[in-house]
């Protein structure tokens, strides 16, 4: 049977023994959104049609749900015909609501990188001033561009 979630209105193929006579509460994939779904039979010819019967989060708390429905089963979703055609891996890839923080990881790893290699060259001076004589002048400038930073920053906060 096809299921709509009321929230984001993505269509849901469930197994219809899933289901009992008396409705459980559903879960959306997509969204996490809560409801409780109740099979209604219109006609004798018509008994695989349904209907979601939407309430509010309050009148939900309210209703005795049965026993078995403590396991709250995820539908799976399907692609409707309606809908416009895009790649599986778009709609697999979730979207995240919080890019800054992926540039923020990204600009500290490459914090951390650059220190790693300043490390590592202070470390080897001595070997690399043979291929780069003025290495070491390299490293103080660097070392006193690093204090001025360190001195303009704190600046800044008082």
């Amino acid at each position: 049977m096809l299921i709509s979630c009321e929230n984001c209105n993505k269509k849901f193929e469930i197994n219809d023994d899933l289901i009992p006579a008396e409705g459980r509460l559903l879960q959306c994939g997509s969204c996490d959104h809560k409801w409780f779904f109740k099979k209604i039979i219109k006609d004798l010819k018509e008994t695989q049609t349904e209907t979601i019967v939407q309430k509010k989060e309050e009148e939900i708390s309210s209703i005795k749900p049965p026993e078995d429905s403590a396991n709250i089963e995820e539908p799976q979703e399907i692609e409707s015909d309606d809908e416009t055609q895009t790649s599986k891996e778009e709609e697999k890839t979730p979207v995240k609501k919080g890019k800054s923080l992926n540039y923020f990881k990204i600009f500290l790893v490459f914090v951390i990188t650059i220190v790693a290699l300043i490390v590592l060259i202070d470390t080897f001076k001595h070997q690399i001033s043979l291929v780069f004589p003025n290495i070491e002048a390299i490293l103080n400038n660097l070392y006193e561009s690093l204090k001025d930073i360190n001195l303009f920053i704190i600046d800044l906060i008082k």
